[in-house]
């Protein structure tokens, strides 16, 4: 599953712009789920719908990586249909998918698609395969230009939110749907640290 936009990337280091090192925790989670002290949060109870889970820390101005763990898949069939991304503080966490009310803004693993922003999605191939337990999403946040890029494994992953889509402070969050479905929170994330994008080239 790739991009379906029509320019190229670089991806590159960039020494001058200072990325902010993670020293986050999960901080607000509802009844239906637990959350252990090396960052995972398990759905243990409740139906299949999603339920918010919000990190501590506010981010507001710079950039920030991190990436997230998809731990383990439901109970019941190991599915994998998590939320991961960013949300503005405060949502409800008895209740999920953010998204539609402009309050959060994630990749969803399920189809590899992007939710929020009035994204309009196209129909993925191989739903429910994209991620499976032990890959991890990145996540590059540039609270400055408003942009929020993800990665698979470390390397670019799928649609992205472009500068102008994320209205700060926002904090890191995911929704996980079904019994059994986990994520770990992870403190030192391989992501790129800066990308710079080419023009689109005409006729391509």
């Amino acid at each position: 599953f790739g991009s379906s936009r029509n320019r190229s990337e670089l991806i590159h280091p960039e020494p001058s712009l200072p990325v902010e090192r993670m020293s986050d925790m999960w901080a607000q989670w509802g009844k239906t789920m637990e959350v252990s002290g090396d960052g995972v949060v398990r759905k243990v109870s409740g139906g299949n719908y999603a339920r918010h889970v919000a990190g501590k820390e506010v981010l507001s101005s710079g950039v920030h990586c991190w990436e997230v763990e998809v731990t383990s898949g439901a109970t019941a069939n190991n599915n994998r249909d998590i939320y991961i991304g960013v949300a503005v503080p405060g949502c409800d966490v008895e209740k999920g998918e953010h998204h539609e009310k402009g309050k959060a803004w994630y990749l969803r693993t399920h189809d590899g698609n992007t939710y929020g922003s009035n994204v309009e999605n196209e129909d993925a191939a191989k739903k429910g395969k994209l991620f499976v337990p032990g890959d991890r999403v990145g996540l590059r946040l540039d609270c400055n230009d408003g942009s929020l890029r993800f990665y698979r494994n470390g390397e670019p992953f799928g649609d992205q939110f472009p500068p102008g889509s994320i209205t700060s402070p926002v904090v890191r969050a995911v929704e996980l749907k079904c019994q059994g479905q986990s994520v770990t929170l992870l403190p030192e994330g391989k992501v790129p640290q800066s990308v710079t994008l080419l023009p689109e080239v005409q006729g391509a």
